[in-house]
């Protein structure tokens, strides 16, 4: 794909857009990962939800002219900054990426050329991989045009999941006619919305995934407070919309996935939950026993005996 000549007036191939806060040193080495690109045709905006001047200032001195800094009037919060900022800017395709994360070299040339070569594909996505240091060797991987896995509907997604497929929301690479029109049910699912939005776009469009090293998010810890606005509704909305995707009534092997699945994740995105927010643990498993959800009772492994415990003692 050639690069558009310095200084051409023209619509960008890929808008990649960038929500900010207070994290300039992370932001600067996202930036340049950015501009390191093999596919040199994009747009950055640097959307700051924190009125840091700190940015305006960084973008400026930066000297390239498809960066620009944009601020919010008001605040909006860190989910409520990654959903406006998925449909800015005007390229075919809109990447939406932390600030804290870091693109492989190679990551725009292979998803544009999945959305460039399948016209019925409304996003691609790279499997997330966190990383605690960073390294020019995995950054500098190639992509290879096979490593992809298609999805054709919200079930196929589903499913996907459910057997251990791990997109990374921040490196989703949407056509932007696929984009869904009006606002995310942000208070249905909370911070827990990004695999919702997913099955909404696969809902009239397809779907890939890259299974490479591409992308790399950064391990956050025990700092990370990403889900201080998440509720115990919001994680069994979350599997409701696993459930309901799949072909109704459930098949034995899809039930099957659907409750191996939830009786490692309820404990796990409970563990999450600020502890406001906790219900007492068995009666929350035995919701989502009741909205046949998980079933302990013939769920094996980890899951089961984790849950059955909980449900007993509490802990």
């Amino acid at each position: 794909m050639p690069t558009p000549p310095a200084g051409a007036m023209r619509t960008p191939l890929v808008s990649i857009n960038i929500p900010c806060y207070r994290q300039l040193d992370y932001a600067r080495r996202c930036v340049a990962s950015i501009l390191a690109q093999s596919l040199q045709d994009f747009e950055v905006t640097l959307v700051d939800d924190g009125a840091s001047d700190e940015y305006r200032t960084y973008v400026a001195s930066l000297g390239d002219a498809r960066v620009r800094y944009v601020r919010n009037p008001e605040r909006l919060g860190a989910m409520a900054n990654m959903f406006q900022v998925i449909g800015m800017g005007s390229g075919a395709y809109v990447l939406a990426f932390h600030e804290d994360d870091l693109l492989g070299r190679h990551y725009l040339m292979a998803a544009v050329g999945v959305l460039e070569q399948h016209p019925d594909c409304g996003f691609v996505a790279a499997e997330l991989r966190e990383f605690r240091q960073e390294s020019d060797a995995d950054l500098a991987c190639e992509a290879d045009p096979a490593a992809c896995e298609y999805w054709a509907s919200p079930a196929d997604f589903a499913r996907a999941v459910c057997r251990g497929a791990n997109p990374m929301f921040g490196s989703v690479v949407y056509r932007r006619a696929a984009l869904p029109s009006g606002p995310p049910p942000l208070g249905e699912y909370g911070t827990l919305m990004d695999r919702p939005f997913l099955m909404m776009v696969l809902g009239r469009w397809t779907g890939a995934l890259v299974r490479q090293p591409l992308v790399w998010y950064r391990h956050h810890g025990d700092t990370d407070q990403r889900h201080h606005g998440m509720r115990a509704d919001h994680i069994l909305e979350l599997l409701r919309a696993y459930r309901d995707a799949l072909p109704q009534p459930l098949s034995a092997a899809d039930r099957t996935l659907l409750h191996h699945y939830a009786g490692y994740w309820l404990i796990q995105l409970y563990r999450l939950l600020p502890a406001e927010a906790q219900p007492p643990l068995p009666g929350f498993v035995f919701r989502a026993w009741r909205e046949g959800l998980y079933n302990p009772m013939r769920e094996r492994g980890v899951g089961r005996a984790g849950l059955l415990r909980a449900m007993v003692t509490g802990l």
